[in-house]
């Protein structure tokens, strides 16, 4: 799996904001702890992909040297669950409420122990 950087920006906020209900980011950890397993799998790879552009964007908006490499979303559809659980988790630490919203898609028995990578 390739480096995933994200990065929160206004862009980011507009995008992850219409993705809970009444445009309140302050839902946003709400929806991703849906019953829902399709909804929630949905919405953890859109919040992936959100943050990762806004990251991508915010480089090249730097250094227009930068080439923009955005995750796709067959690159997410063919992660295990244990490799989205990392990187939604690890977008969520970059959105700043890590404390509040740890997304398990894993049962805790067959869960490993995996620090992801900055």
């Amino acid at each position: 799996m390739k480096d995933i950087k994200f990065a929160r920006t206004m862009w980011a906020n507009i995008q992850l904001a219409k993705l809970c209900p009444n445009n309140d980011i302050n839902r946003l950890g709400d929806v991703v702890s849906t019953n829902d397993f399709v909804a929630q799998v949905d919405t953890m790879m859109s919040i992936i992909q959100i943050l990762n552009e806004s990251y991508e964007r915010k480089a090249h908006f730097e250094d227009d040297s930068h080439e923009v490499d955005i995750i796709t979303r067959e690159e997410l559809e063919n992660l295990n669950e244990e490799e989205l659980t990392l990187l939604v988790n690890k977008a969520f630490e970059v959105f700043g409420i890590d404390g509040e919203t740890t997304v398990e898609t894993v049962p805790e028995k067959t869960k490993k122990e995996v620090s992801p990578s900055s």
